[in-house]
């Protein structure tokens, strides 16, 4: 039963929830955090207290975001209120941690593109065009990364040209992808967050799985990244650009898998815990890439090699 009453932990959760959408536009160096855990408080609310506490909250939220940035800025409800609600309602059914996450990524990735499709068809411009038009903070940041190779010997001013004609239209062709990689790993990290607030509360929260260790991706995922690898070699260019970007989001929940098999076996180790996450990011911050490629590896080869003999477990049990 959610609580209908209330209580101080009520109150301070929803006075986060709306402390998080004026942060950027008052602190805009506390921005970064305040977006980042944005899901947090309203996805708490939802699975301890009733729907109707929860939806009121939201309803606060938009107001805000209404006024301070007035209509566009409604996109922005889909990462400050559909992902923790959708988050919430998975929670409270007892889905597991991958229809969670699938969950909450899908639904706002749907409710933007249907926002963007009809505002479009309201101020009577192209999808791409408003596209361009709110991420030109990005692109500017990115054309003027571009103009520095012109400091390289190796670059010639015709292909630097050519970087610089093409960039929209690249950037628009990987934003899928990006904006799914965005709401997944925000998404995982605000679960995270939940999941450990939740499972340690005055009224623990049954999960699955029970440690975040044992989270394995779906056995069917490998035919979507086979699919995707192979679409690559199709003449058509729309395939081709559609089948990059399932790509490169299927090689980031591999990663992610791969971590998960990193952090089970780094808990093995005969060290502290604090000297274990400090050789992790020094790990991290000297060989960044290999070691994400050996996550990649790891968790693409799970499906075979059951690193950590989960299977093994389940069928002895």
């Amino acid at each position: 039963m959610k609580a209908e009453t209330v209580t101080p932990e009520y109150v301070v959760l929803a006075l986060l929830s709306c402390l998080v959408v004026l942060l950027p536009a008052w602190l805009p160096l506390l921005s970064f955090p305040a977006v980042l855990f944005a899901p947090f408080p309203l996805a708490v609310l939802g699975v301890k207290y009733s729907w109707r506490h929860a939806v009121s909250v939201f309803g606060v939220q938009c107001t805000i975001l209404v006024l301070l940035q007035g209509l566009p800025a409604l996109v922005l409800i889909h990462y400050y209120g559909v992902v923790p609600l959708v988050m919430a309602w998975a929670l409270r059914r007892g889905c597991s941690m991958s229809r969670t996450i699938v969950e909450s990524v899908s639904a706002p990735l749907v409710l933007s593109a249907l926002f963007l499709a009809v505002y479009s068809l309201w101020v009577q411009q192209s999808p791409q065009a408003l596209l361009l038009e709110y991420f030109a903070p990005a692109l500017q940041m990115l054309q003027e990364y571009a103009k520095t190779l012109e400091q390289i010997p190796q670059a010639s001013p015709s292909d630097n040209e050519a970087v610089q004609s093409q960039l929209p239209q690249l950037f628009l062709g990987f934003l899928p992808a990006l904006t799914a990689i965005n709401y997944l790993l925000t998404n995982i990290i605000n679960y995270l967050f939940v999941r450990r607030y939740c499972q340690y509360g005055p009224e623990p929260t049954t999960l699955d799985p029970p440690d975040v260790a044992l989270w394995r991706t779906s056995d069917y995922l490998v035919w979507v990244f086979l699919a995707s690898g192979i679409g690559l070699l199709l003449p058509s260019g729309f395939l081709q650009q559609l089948s990059l970007n399932v790509f490169i989001v299927t090689l980031v929940i591999y990663c992610l898998q791969g971590v998960a098999i990193a952090l089970f076996w780094g808990r093995r180790l005969p060290l502290p815990t604090s000297v274990r996450w400090l050789a992790g990011v020094l790990l991290l911050l000297f060989a960044g890439p290999p070691c994400i490629v050996l996550c990649i590896v790891a968790g693409l080869f799970d499906q075979w090699v059951d690193f950590r003999r989960q299977r093994h477990k389940s069928t002895e049990s």
